[in-house]
This record gives C-alpha cells, sequence and structure tokens, in this order.
C-alpha cells in the first residue's frame, strides 16, 4: 500500500507493529474496535515517540462539552486521554496485555518440563505394557518434543506480552543478543516495551537474572583458566591424558 509520508500512519495489535495506512483507516479500526485506545500504540512522520491510539485527536469519537454538561451526572469517556503520567502508570499495571504473563511463563518453561518428564518417566512401565516396546519408543520419541514446543510457544507469547514482536524470539539464537532477550522474558512486566517500568517482582527478578549471569560467565573463565594452566604445564596434560585414556579403558571393558 503506497502512502505518502504525510498520511503514513503505523500502529501496534498484540505487540506486532503495522502499518502504514491511512488516518481514516484507522478511524475505520476504531470504530470496529480492532484498534484498542490504550493497548495499541500509534506513530506517524513528526511524532517523538509512539502514544495510545486513544491520545490522537479525531481517531475516536468523543462527546462534546455541551453533550458532558448536559449529562446527569455526566459519565466517564472511556475514550478520553489520560494524562501522559497516567497513561505510563496505568500501562504499567494494565492486566489486558495479550500473551503470557510471568507467572505462566515460568509454569511452562521452568516447572512443567520438569514434571513432565518425572511424570513420563514413572509411568513409562505402565504404558510399556500397554503398548509394547515398540510402540512405546515412538510414543517415548515423541513426548520428548512436548515441552521444547510449549517452550517455544509460550516464548513467543510472553514477547507480546512485554509489547514486543514475536520475531524477537530469534534473538536467543544470538550471543549476547539472546541475553538482552532473555532478560525481557524472564523479568520485564506486561507492557515494558512502552511503559519501561518494573515493578517490585521485576526488580527483584532483574537483581537474581544478572547475578546468575555473572556467576555463569565467572564459571566459563575459571574453565578456561584451567585449561590454559593445563595447556601450559606437563604434568598437567599428562593427568588429562592419563584421565582420558582411563576412561576409554572403563567405557572398553563395559562393551
Amino acid at each position: 500500500m503506497n502512502q505518502t509520508a504525510q498520511e503514513a500512519w503505523f500502529y501496534t495489535r498484540e505487540g506486532e507493529r503495522l502499518g502504514p495506512v491511512s488516518l481514516a483507516d484507522l478511524r475505520i479500526k476504531a470504530v470496529e474496535g480492532t484498534l484498542h485506545p490504550r493497548l495499541d500504540m500509534v506513530w506517524t512522520q513528526g511524532m517523538a515517540e509512539w502514544k495510545p491510539a486513544g491520545e490522537i485527536d479525531g481517531l475516536f469519537e468523543r462527546r462534546t462539552v455541551v453533550e458532558e454538561l448536559a449529562a446527569a451526572p455526566a459519565a466517564p469517556d472511556p475514550y478520553a486521554a489520560p494524562a501522559h503520567a497516567e497513561a505510563a502508570e496505568m500501562l504499567a499495571t494494565e492486566g489486558g496485555w495479550p500473551g503470557a504473563r510471568r507467572r505462566s511463563f515460568y509454569l511452562m518453561t521452568m516447572v512443567f518440563p520438569f514434571v513432565w518428564n518425572l511424570g513420563f518417566a514413572a509411568a513409562g512401565a505402565f504404558f510399556g505394557e500397554q503398548f509394547g516396546a515398540g510402540i512405546m519408543q515412538v510414543i517415548a520419541a515423541a513426548a520428548v518434543f512436548v515441552p521444547f514446543v510449549l517452550i517455544i510457544y509460550f516464548g513467543l507469547q510472553r514477547l507480546a506480552n512485554v509489547g514486543m514482536s514475536r520475531w524477537w524470539y530469534l534473538g536467543n539464537l544470538v550471543p549476547i543478543l539472546n541475553l538482552w532477550v532473555g532478560y525481557r522474558m524472564y523479568v520485564c512486566p506486561a507492557g515494558y516495551a512502552y511503559h519501561k517500568k518494573l515493578d517490585t517482582a521485576g526488580v527483584v527478578l532483574a537483581i537474581l537474572y544478572w547475578l546468575m549471569i555473572i556467576m555463569a560467565l565467572l564459571a566459563v573463565l575459571a574453565v578456561i583458566a584451567v585449561l590454559f594452566g593445563m595447556a601450559g604445564s606437563p604434568e598437567l596434560r599428562l593427568q588429562f591424558d592419563e584421565a582420558i585414556r582411563e576412561a576409554m579403558r572403563r567405557q572398553s571393558a563395559g562393551l
């Protein structure tokens, strides 16, 4: 769709950035209810930052001053745009963000795989008697992928919940960038990509997250130091080679 710079508008839906569209198209989406005044953000050239759709003049219908004064009592306008500070506070605590929240994400990525494997191992003997060894091997092979599929699915949903595109999940495959993506997924509250505010739980999780990263890096550095020390010490290299040969002998004897 070709749009001039003056009429090219971009908007978000469930964390996905879409567009360009015209302002008239945005008004149609507002009337149809597919554009949320608080949860969906819009931007066009000349705006310093993305804003909630409800803050754009003329995008949503509002009652006139005369109608508001005539109302007894006047009901609050559901599309009235709050002040910027109030909007940020509202977005930080808004429970209507799409996707998976922190608790469900932790449950499905850290607790469920352990429970699934434990339960499958406990029930393996029973299923083996029911279906036979051949079918059981197929079931076991398929069961291995169940936690991975759910981890990926809830990871994508978690990114949508913090207000990011689901394409950012590919960042988990890129060194260094995966630390930042993991921080957003494991630490940040709903809508963080917009309001940039950590709640109390997020602050605690952030401290724990970066402590774990630092400890992992220190462990890697310690292993590298040991390996370099072994490479520079003939005695340590002989001990290491002897340990490898002994392990291979034991493996051969076991076979």
